[in-house]
């Protein structure tokens, strides 16, 4: 069983966060390339947090599609950050949809 890892923000909110590695690719929903590779790391009732090797700028919308099942889902990037080692870690928005990701694990 996976235990959820609690995320306590600054204004007081705290959403409960799944740690999960799910390989997937990232590209804006308009365009067919590029795309790009990334993992999951955590999943939330909201959306999912990944790593990519590029910055993503906050508002972009973005679809991500799970390489396991081909799952896709439609949001925006929250916040991109840069982490150890050159990569970026990059909040994504997905409303309504991460419901339906428990299929893939």
């Amino acid at each position: 069983m996976v235990t959820p890892l609690p995320n306590r923000r600054s204004d007081g909110r705290s959403e409960t966060r799944i740690p999960k590695m799910l390989a997937a690719e990232l590209s804006r929903p308009d365009e067919s390339v590029p795309k790009e590779m990334a993992f999951t790391e955590n999943v939330s009732p909201r959306g999912v947090r990944v790593t990519t090797a590029h910055r993503w700028q906050p508002g972009t919308r973005v679809l991500l599609t799970f390489l396991r099942n081909g799952i896709q889902s439609q949001g925006k990037i929250v916040y991109c950050h840069r982490v150890a080692g050159g990569n970026f870690c990059v909040g994504l928005e997905l409303p309504g949809q991460v419901q339906c990701w428990q299929m893939l694990w």
